[in-house]
């Protein structure tokens, strides 16, 4: 780039990065540019630390360096934000970190750079990997969607199906960073990837992975066992990590294609493992914890177990409480333990051997707890240790001989054996020693267990694996020891794989475009993995060193420092002070290692006496488990030299060399792969959910190899565009006469206008390919031409402003001075008529005033007069009153005191009379009293009551005479009338028990009785009138019979003349009038049919009539109105009866109204007895259920829908009715049992016909049925007769029976209506998104789809598969279809709001995972398309489907809103309130600004 193009990007306002300790990089704004001479000086102001930043150099040091220590410059904000690291136009370090951050802060965890897909751990359990998620992903492109595991894991299973090639995904990164995680839920989707192709749409119990609902085979759900078996034993706390691998792993997933349709199945599993890290078992550190297994066999051990194995409490046992740490926040370890156990269960391990394995564990727990003492520098253990003895008994060995290898050691020479005594130091290291072989032996066994147990089936020819790598990442720690330096080692492996991988997909791509390209160079670090691995290497001379009897690690520090400590290897560095460590200089950092310990934890072996009393153990599952160390092959030993015959022979492999041989074998089977990456990424030591910190994160960008991908791209050609996305968005900075058609020459015209140097892009077939930094330049100059064209609109806008404002005042200064001019003249008249006018005021105001003081003075002299005269009258009227008043109150007196003398006089007058009356009485009593003492007095009342008696007796005679006249008469009514006997019975009872009322009751019997009569005479008429009707009809129906008859009969004679004739040219004439008369006669035939059996109102009483007689408990009326369906059900029963017989070949038919009709019963004759016969021998036929399966369902041709010729209710539910029909006769005839047989037939050969889901109109017609023929069964159970009601406890009763009739066919209704709707949904998965989401209906507003960096190996379309209109005809199809059909309104309502409720749900997920779709133009395009289905379903009305399209329109609101300023974010949340706060934020943080958009600010996210 010239100094020009270079410096001229550094305009005031630019903004570039400066480094910083604590924040990694920060953003500086340019304030001022100098250029004086040859010196440049450059000002940023720096926001984030309050204070200037100056950059000064010179113009030829800047050339010599091609201008590459010009500060980095900050990426356009178009590309904040953006999903693949290698789309940026500034590919640096800062650029890198700032995008990565702004993610993190948008909660988005995953980004893409280049191949690598980089993982932030959240430390926050997100709803992104849920059944519905892994949904959207499965059958996508990689660059379809957000970043996402599952996007890489559905990129190699597809590559896999289709490349037929293995493949691998490697994730590595530092404890903490989120791996085994990562790797769990990569395996889960494999697991469930088949069913989510199954099942594209359904609810969340139709959802594969679903607890309760999974569709997992059982070798599935073993590959997913090892997860929880793994982590218990291979995992435990750290200070970076709650549940960090402590080993790694590569799991093999075993796929094959499926012999019973497309696609391929798991069909086994295979583990790896590397670098168990041992001494976790023996040493913690503070906060730590062992492996988990330990603490939930300590919690969670049954208590009979737990006795048995001595177990107690963690911090009980020295191996577990060294960390202080027993317990993790979130983790419950009774629980851990019982999903450890069903895993184990789930695997093929038997509970008996999980207990055996739980049994080493407890032993192991218990060594740990052996006190070994020092007596005179010599180690000692108690014989009745408690722990030694709990151990030895557990393991099986005697506690002797374990005890005295570990405080003696045995040293064997050519004549002797030797055996020494071992201090404290020594015998504590046997002792853990033994432990952690061990340990690791039982993990290596439970490997091999599991490797066994998933290789289920043989591997075929035909069989391909896709491996998930779980690799500890680059470790640089204070103190960095042996594990430290072999997790290293692998790093430079596998990141020497990956740089090789990224500069083959960097050089294919130049390759297949054919442009001009140079080999790019990369930082090599094939010389350190040399330095390492190669002979008389690291590793070479630890094992040379360890095989030593008197090997040292002061002896191989000497022997690294001789051999590597020269300037020719630069790798390699010797410490300044000290000779106890070295430097390994890495591809991410320099990492110093403490040479103490290398040796023992390289030889890492138990004494042979040890070991062989390990083997002689009664414990048969110990023996089992450390078998396996002398299963590897021995090393072949080298040619032996003179006198050294045997020096080569059992050598025990160590450590290092098993490590390298199965990292050499990794690299094989890595290269024989094709491979995809994740790093994770640890944000923040203290794990607090979305905490950033950069300088971490920015070393294990380092070290993950991130920003060594980034710069192999910056070397050659990292941004590359298609000839068409170029020109759509840089056509403008030419002028529009060199416009053209062809996208590539108008590509070539516009990148040579602007760029004049050849090596700074290529021109491919298809693309064009840019160094870093051009297209950044090229923006710029776009965003310039865009800031020109603006000003030279606003210039001319401005000019035509002021232009307009100039002639608007102009025009109002003219109409403004005529105004007041006018004003002006008006005043002078104004002021003229004033004058005069106060001349006439003046006049008239003056005879005003004179008149008024004359009026004034003349009211006052009469108000004078008139107050004199009133108060003169007023004297006289109080004098009058005064005497008026005296006269009145003398009357009132004088009355007063007359009235008082005349009550004083009566008072007195009535006392005296009083006292008279009294005296009399008293007089009269004292007579009284005299006259009853006599007897005289008594025989009078005597003589009176007599008479009374005599006349009361009189009187119950005459009424008993009565009473038995009226019994007789009662007696003589019973005798006519027996069905009244009970209650005349009753009456008879009643009258004797009430004499007194005797007459009342007589009368009302009589008139009751009357009415009684009255009543059988109008029932005897209606009854002859009935039987007279039913001859008639009877005798109509045998002559329609009989017709038929000889019409057939004719039939057949004509066409046995017509096939014995000769042939001859027809004449078609005839041949058409014949037809018209058949057809005629089917006609009239068929209206003669139906009219026979229309029921009038007169049948209808007769029925009822019947009915009520028949049934004693008449509760309601017999004929009520029921649901449609079964009326018309019923009705159709009653006129098909002449027509089924002869349908069905079995002869004349029993019409209904000699079924339903009570008739006399004569004599029986031997022809109603074979007519009563013949429908049970047509009913009990064999030949009956198979006509009506195959004429009514298998072979029956079902009318098409269609608008133009609608079939009629009887047309469609025929089937159903018939059916019916069969069922009644059944009933009528007591046949249950044949009944019960024929519709479990009639059920499974619907099943049959509709489980195929071949045509909608199928499904929809039997659906309809299916529902007609359960009204049917309702209405015929309750038309049964009470009793058969009343007993339902009868298995073969009528009652039970139709109602397992009826439960079976509301269970085969289900069937149909949820296996129609699921096929339904998946047809419908495929147009959702098409239609919905990518379809662009309106022209206006048209947006162009982009892609990430996997656009560029793979072709995209930019046209939707299905349309709007093509959604809507299939719904109105199937609405169509549903109504053809006469489908219940409540069934197809449901049916309908289903599928939207799938339309609104599908589309607002896709909307949520495509970045590339939420723009403000696709939000409107959205809004359009929904308001289409809003409208179709208001047409349709089903106005309440709308609710399930309500979150999707809001989301498509929320694209087209403003989002600049927090009041434009509180709008959002008022219109869009069906969305929650995660919603809002995921849709903000997908937001795409366009052209003449601004992007969304990280200010605003946070209010949010």
């Amino acid at each position: 780039m010239t100094e020009a193009k270079a410096l001229d990007i550094y305009t005031k306002g630019t903004r570039a990065w400066f480094p910083d300790d604590d924040l990694g990089w920060v953003m500086g704004s340019l304030t001022n540019k100098t250029i004086d001479g040859q010196k440049l000086t450059m000002t940023f102001h720096v926001e984030q630390r309050k204070k200037d930043v100056v950059f000064t150099s010179t113009i030829p040091k800047l050339e010599a360096n091609k201008y590459e220590d010009l500060p980095p410059l900050m990426n356009p904000p178009k590309l904040a934000g953006c999903d693949d690291l290698t789309n940026l136009s500034y590919l640096h370090e800062p650029g890198v970190l700032y995008n990565i951050q702004l993610r993190y802060a948008q909660e988005q965890i995953y980004t893409y750079s280049g191949i690598v897909l980089i993982a932030m751990n959240p430390f926050k359990r997100l709803n992104i990997y849920t059944p519905e998620i892994m949904r959207e992903y499965s059958g996508k492109r990689r660059d379809e969607l957000e970043p996402h595991l599952f996007a890489v894991a559905e990129q190699a299973y597809r590559n896999m199906i289709k490349e037929k090639k293995n493949q691998s995904i490697i994730i590595s990164g530092e404890s903490g960073a989120g791996k085994t995680q990562s790797a769990k839920y990569i395996m889960r989707y494999f697991a469930i990837v088949d069913e989510l192709n199954v099942s594209r749409v359904g609810s969340s119990s139709e959802m594969p992975g679903n607890p309760g609902q999974s569709n997992t085979t059982e070798i599935e759900e073993a590959v997913l066992s090892t997860n929880p078996i793994m982590e218990s034993f291979g995992n435990s706390k750290t200070t970076r990590n709650d549940n960090s691998s402590r080993f790694g792993k590569y799991i093999e997933i075993m796929f094959e294609e499926k012999k019973d349709g497309p696609g391929v199945r798991i069909t086994g599993a295979k583990i790896r493992t590397y670098l168990l890290e041992r001494s976790r078992l023996i040493f913690q550190p503070a906060t730590e914890r062992n492996y988990h297994i330990f603490y939930q066999l300590c919690a969670a051990a049954p208590a009979a177990e737990r006795k048995e194995l001595g177990l107690g409490s963690w911090d009980t046992f020295f191996y577990l409480n060294q960390g202080g740490t027993g317990v993790v926040n979130g983790m419950d370890d009774v629980a851990e333990f019982g999903l450890t156990q069903k895993a184990l269960s789930t695997i093929g391990i038997s509970v008996s051997v999980q207990w055996d394995i739980f049994k080493i564990c407890a032993a192991l727990l218990h060594i740990g707890n052996i006190k070994i003492t020092a007596v005179r520098d010599e180690a000692q253990i108690s014989d009745d240790d408690p722990s030694l003895q709990l151990a030895a008994r557990l393991l099986g060995v005697n506690p002797t001989l374990f005890k005295k290898w570990i405080i003696k050691k045995q040293i064997t020479t050519r004549s002797e054996k030797i055996m020494t005594n071992l201090n404290l130091v020594q015998a504590t290291t046997g002792r853990d020693s033994i432990a952690k072989f061990i340990y690791s032996m039982l993990f290596d066994w439970i490997v091999k267990i599991v490797n066994v147990n998933l290789a289920r089936e043989e591997v075929g020819k035909d069989t391909r694996f896709i491996g998930v790598l779980d690799i500890y990442g680059f470790e640089h720690f204070k103190k960095n020891s042996f594990e430290q330096f072999c997790i290293n080692y692998a790093n430079e492996k596998l990141q020497q794989e990956f740089n090789q991988h990224v500069f083959k997909l960097e050089q294919e791509e130049y390759v297949a475009e054919k442009i001009a390209w140079s080999f790019i160079e990369f930082n090599d670090n094939q010389p350190c993995i040399d330095m390492i691995e190669n002979k008389l290497g690291i590793l070479d001379l630890l094992d040379e060193e360890s095989r030593l009897p008197s090997g040292a690690d002061s002896s191989l520090i000497t022997k690294l420092y001789q051999r590597f400590g020269t300037a020719q290897h630069k790798f390699f560095e010797k410490p300044r002070f000290g000779q106890a460590a070295f430097t390994v200089k890495h591809y991410a950092c320099d990492v110093t290692y403490d040479i103490e310990g290398f040796i023992d934890k390289n030889k890492d072996t138990v004494a042979d006496e040890q070991l062989a009393m390990l083997n002689e153990s009664t414990f048969e599952f110990l023996r089992e488990v450390v078998k396996i160390e002398a299963e590897p092959e021995p090393e072949k030993p080298a040619a032996a030299a003179p006198g050294r015959r045997g020096a080569a022979t059992s050598r025990k492999p160590t450590l290092g060399s098993i490590f390298k041989g199965s990292l050499v074998q990794l690299m094989e089977t890595i290269r024989q792969t094709e491979v995809h990456y994740i790093r994770c990424i640890k944000p923040n030591n203290a794990k607090v959910a979305f905490e950033f910190e950069p300088p971490m994160v920015l070393s294990q960008l380092r070290a993950c190899g991130v920003l060594e991908t980034i710069r192999i791209s910056c070397a050659g050609y990292p941004n590359r565009q298609t000839f068409q996305e170029f020109s759509e968005r840089f056509y403008f900075l030419l002028r529009s006469k060199d416009w053209v058609a062809d996208p590539k020459e108008l590509t070539v015209k516009i990148v040579k206008s602007v760029i004049q140097e050849e090596d700074k892009f290529q021109i491919g077939l298809s693309k064009i390919f840019f160094r870093a930094g051009q297209i950044a330049y090229i923006e710029k100059l776009r965003s310039d031409r865009f800031r020109e064209c603006v000003i030279i609109i606003q210039k001319n806008m401005r000019r035509l402003l002021y232009q307009n404002r100039y002639r608007r005042m102009r025009k109002a200064a003219i109409r403004i001075q005529a105004t007041v001019r006018g004003f002006q003249a008006r005043m002078l008249v104004r002021s003229m008529r004033q004058k005069a006018a106060a001349i006439i005021i003046q006049k008239y105001a003056r005879r005003f005033i004179a008149r008024r003081r004359f009026l004034r003075v003349r009211r006052a002299i009469v108000r004078i007069q008139n107050a004199w005269r009133a108060y003169k009258a007023r004297s006289e009227l109080g004098a009058l009153r005064r005497e008026k008043a005296a006269v009145k109150i003398q009357k009132v007196w004088r009355g007063y005191v007359a009235r008082k003398e005349y009550r004083r006089t009566r008072r007195l007058v009535i006392r005296i009379q009083s006292c008279v009356r009294r005296r009399r009485a008293m007089n009269e009593l004292k007579q009284l009293r005299t006259e009853a003492r006599s007897v005289g007095k008594l025989k009078e009342l005597n003589y009176r009551l007599e008479g009374k008696v005599v006349e009361l007796s009189q009187n119950y005679a005459a009424k008993t005479k009565e009473n038995a006249e009226l019994l007789e008469r009662v007696t003589l009514l019973e005798s006519q009338l027996a069905s009244w006997k009970e209650r005349f019975a009753k009456i008879d009872v009643e009258s004797k028990a009430k004499s007194s009322n005797v007459v009342e009751e007589n009368s009302e019997l009589k008139k009751e009785l009357s009415q009684a009569q009255e009543a059988r005479d109008a029932l005897a008429k209606e009854n002859e009138r009935s039987a007279a009707l039913l001859r008639k009809r009877d005798q109509e129906i045998t002559q329609l019979q009989n017709d038929n008859a000889a019409a057939q009969d004719e039939v057949k004679r004509l066409k046995e003349q017509i096939k014995n004739a000769p042939k001859v040219v027809e004449d078609t004439a005839t041949v058409a009038a014949l037809k018209k008369e058949v057809a005629s006669l089917r006609e009239q035939m068929g209206r003669l049919l139906a009219g026979k059996y229309r029921t009038d109102r007169m049948t209808e009483q007769l029925l009822n009539a019947d009915y009520a007689a028949a049934n004693p408990y008449p509760a309601q009326p017999v004929l009520q109105p029921v649901a449609s369906a079964a009326r018309a059900s019923m009705a159709f029963f009653e006129s098909a009866a002449a027509t089924v017989a002869e349908t069905l070949g079995r002869g004349s038919s029993i019409s209904s109204a000699e079924r339903t009709l009570p008739r006399p019963q004569p004599v029986v004759r031997e022809e109603e007895l074979e007519q009563k016969e013949r429908p049970i021998r047509m009913l009990e036929a064999a030949e009956l259920e198979d006509e009506v399966i195959d004429s009514l369902i298998t072979n029956l041709r079902i009318p098409l829908p269609s608008t133009q010729t609608v079939a009629t209710k009887r047309e469609i539910f025929f089937p159903a009715h018939l059916i019916g029909y069969l069922m009644s006769e059944h009933l009528e005839h007591n046949m249950v049992e044949r009944m019960r047989g024929l519709l479990g037939n009639v059920m499974r050969a619907i099943q049959n016909l509709t489980m195929k889901f071949e045509d909608d109109y199928v499904s929809a017609f039997w659906l309809s049925n299916a529902f007609e023929l359960v009204c049917v069964v309702k209405t015929a159970r309750e038309r049964l007769p009470r009793k058969s009601l009343q007993a339902p406890e009868d298995e073969q009763s009528a009652d039970v029976v139709l109602i397992s009739i009826r439960n079976d066919l509301e269970g085969v209704m289900l069937e149909i209506y949820h296996g129609w709707i699921k096929e339904l949904k998946k047809r419908l998965a495929n147009m959702i998104v098409p239609a919905v989401i990518e379809n662009q209906s309106l022209p206006g507003y048209i947006c162009k789809q982009s892609g990430g960096i996997w656009g560029k190996w793979a072709k995209t379309s930019t046209t939707s598969q299905f349309t709007i209109d093509q959604l809507l005809n299939f719904l109105s199809k199937l609405s169509k279809t549903m109504r053809c059909y006469y489908m219940e309104e409540s069934m197809s309502r449901q049916i309908l709001t289903e599928l939207l409720r799938v339309i609104g749900v599908s589309a607002f997920n896709h909307l949520l995972m495509r970045k590339n779709f939420c723009t403000w133009k696709r939000g409107v395009q959205i809004q359009y398309n929904v308001s289409r289905l809003e409208e179709w379903c208001t047409g349709h009305g089903i106005p309440e489907a709308t609710l399930h399209l309500q979150q999707l329109l809001q989301a498509a609101k929320l694209l087209t809103l403003n989002k600049t300023s927090p009041q434009d974010i509180d709008t959002i949340f008022d219109v869009c309130f069906l969305l929650n706060n995660s919603q809002i934020k995921k849709l903000l943080s997908l937001y795409y600004a366009a052209d003449f958009d601004s992007p969304l600010s990280p200010d605003l996210m946070k209010m949010v």
